[in-house]
């Protein structure tokens, strides 16, 4: 008998859901809303953070969600094809992303140890993404292939000039503690940024510090606050005796969106968003950017023995 378990489940009302476990761990993947839900050890609470008002819900591939200019707040981890700078270029909103990758149903092939996940071909871009996501036997560690291609052109020569990044966002469950540490000769003022928005305040002066060289942003309480660093290894976040640590693998030679930013964290009073970039390209047809990232669940029992772990890791 196999320890690891592939199932197909009905989840909060979507009814293909992927179950995979092993003798640790519980992941949920939903085919229907591209995005895996659900992580956590067995018999524990779920790390991600999930809305409830939009369970079970399906999304069309290539209009808006709810037929207005938004984007559904599902939840979990998704990626998107590029920097947030460009969602204007693509919908005309600031704030919304491309609709073909976004929430849209993603096809499914099975593994024996995991899944593949295929998004539509987005008509804005002319790119797919496919993510291969495989567990061990035992143990908390995730592996998430990822590849992004240019299938066809875009549908302008404006789209056709934005440049590509996989970007993997991972929703955080409050409350909780976000941890980066602080790269060595980092291109930012204290190895981090903070942003600047035109419609809002960002408030993560409030809630960041700085000590040996472990970069520590608390979840807000209320208020909407986003930084961004160039971290070289690992982001992490502890909630509720839980360490998520996610690892992805640094190019020193490349371009970084955003000015050179391999990690964001934004957040509000629901969630922490552990954001990851992979180098920006501009692809041919053909063409694809690889970027893969590591996931690893870790019991500590409290928020100073999770920050010593961290602190000994590179």
């Amino acid at each position: 008998m196999s320890l690891i378990k592939i199932e197909e489940i009905d989840y909060k009302g979507w009814k293909n859901a992927i179950e995979i476990s092993n003798t640790d761990i519980y992941l949920i993947v939903v085919p229907e809303v591209g995005r895996i839900l659900h992580f956590s050890f067995k018999n524990s609470e779920n790390i991600f953070y999930e809305n409830s008002e939009l369970e079970g819900l399906l999304f069309k591939t290539d209009t808006f969600y709810n037929h207005k200019s938004e984007a559904p707040n599902i939840g979990g981890n998704r990626i998107l094809p590029c920097s947030e700078d460009y969602f204007h270029d693509i919908t005309g909103y600031r704030n919304i992303p491309d609709p073909y990758i976004n929430a849209s149903a993603y096809s499914i092939n099975y593994l024996e140890n995991g899944v593949v996940l295929k998004s539509p071909i987005s008509n804005y871009l002319g790119i797919q993404i496919e993510r291969k996501i495989t567990i061990n036997k035992n143990g908390s560690k995730v592996y998430i292939e990822q590849k992004i291609t240019k299938i066809k052109t875009a549908k302008n020569n404006q789209l056709e000039r934005i440049p590509l990044t996989l970007w993997s966002l991972s929703k955080i469950k409050t409350s909780n503690f976000s941890y980066i540490k602080n790269a060595k000769k980092s291109i930012f003022k204290n190895g981090f940024t903070i942003s600047e928005w035109p419609d809002a305040k960002n408030y993560a002066l409030e809630n960041i510090t700085l000590n040996n060289d472990l970069i520590t942003l608390k979840s807000s309480n209320e208020f909407p606050q986003k930084i961004g660093v160039d971290a070289k290894n690992w982001v992490a976040s502890y909630i509720n005796n839980n360490l998520f640590v996610e690892s992805f693998e640094f190019d020193e030679s490349a371009t970084y969106p955003d000015f050179g930013t391999s990690v964001t964290i934004f957040g509000n009073k629901l969630f922490s968003e552990l954001e990851v970039l992979s180098p920006e390209k501009h692809l041919k047809i053909g063409e694809c950017i690889k970027y893969n990232i590591r996931w690893n669940l870790i019991k500590k029992s409290c928020k100073e023995e999770a920050e010593e772990y961290l602190q000994q890791m590179p």
